[in-house]
């Protein structure tokens, strides 16, 4: 591939445009943003070599399309895009969430392009390409989610893209793919949104509570600083699995609970230990 568009070039978008050129993998890498401001900043980081607002001048004479945006605007990002592709283009994108919007996408994807769904375990709860950094995806893990049309090769091409920028592919079902991240990665993010609102409700009713924030909470609140327009996008796109998460997660809640009121600090012990141990794997 000599030449590909990146639509969004935020923290994911720019820290893509800039492993790709660092590592002088692609020819020309092309911007695609909905505010010239964005544009002018991945520019200026050397992320894209040019840029642009309009997604279909942008996309033309492309040999890849990286779809960087919210997941709730995806599916309308491919259907600009597939019009102004030349053919055997291929499209694919980095949501958090993959079952609706392969299902989406097969229906209107033309045969002489494919799609390939794709979600790089990678970021940080900052964002935008001030953010951005080349070795972003080094050591992380790329989930790739063929639909019924990705054409013959495709898994192929984009494994390899993937891998030359550092990421360990793996390849899975959408729907598999958005039952495990609900458990790994959405749930999380809820758990961590709902202890930060607590304590801000708390803090409105005690005084003091603030300098009582050390690490222990910072650490396992970070991603409650990422940007809700992208967490509401994923929270509603993948709402069947992370209610079914939360489902589960209050049961094992309430069971705890249930050893703390009989003091039974034996069984508390033991599954305290259960989860030090997986967590020693993770």
């Amino acid at each position: 591939m000599k030449r590909i568009a990146i639509v969004g070039v935020g923290l994911i978008g720019g820290s893509l445009g800039l492993a790709l050129k660092k590592r002088n993998l692609i020819k020309e890498v092309v911007g695609i943003g909905r505010r010239q401001e964005s544009i002018d900043k991945a520019l200026q980081a050397g992320a894209v070599d040019r840029g642009t607002l309009k997604l279909e001048e942008g996309v033309k004479d492309v040999d890849l399309v990286v779809i960087a945006t919210p997941v709730g605007s995806i599916t309308e990002m491919i259907k600009r895009t597939i019009i102004a592709l030349p053919q055997r283009a291929i499209i694919t994108d980095v949501g958090s969430t993959k079952e609706k919007i392969v299902i989406e996408v097969d229906r209107i994807i033309p045969k002489k392009i494919s799609f390939i769904g794709g979600h790089p375990l990678a970021g940080s709860e900052k964002s935008g390409v001030e953010a951005a950094r080349e070795d972003l995806f080094v050591d992380s893990v790329c989930v790739l989610t063929p639909g019924k049309t990705t054409l013959p090769g495709v898994l192929a091409t984009i494994s390899s893209f993937w891998e030359n920028v550092g990421a360990r592919v793996i390849v899975m079902k959408p729907e598999e793919h958005d039952f495990l991240i609900a458990a790994t990665s959405h749930l999380p993010h809820l758990v961590s949104a709902a202890l930060v609102s607590l304590t801000g409700r708390l803090e409105g009713e005690k005084e003091g509570l603030l300098p009582l924030i050390a690490t222990g909470f910072k650490d396992t609140t970070r991603i409650a600083l990422s940007s809700p327009e992208v967490w509401k996008d994923i929270y509603l796109t993948n709402g069947k699995n992370i209610i079914s998460m939360v489902g589960r997660f209050q049961e094992l809640l309430e069971e705890i609970k249930g050893y703390i009121l009989k003091e039974e600090g034996a069984l508390l012990q033991e599954e305290l230990d259960r989860v030090r141990v997986f967590r020693g794997r993770c």
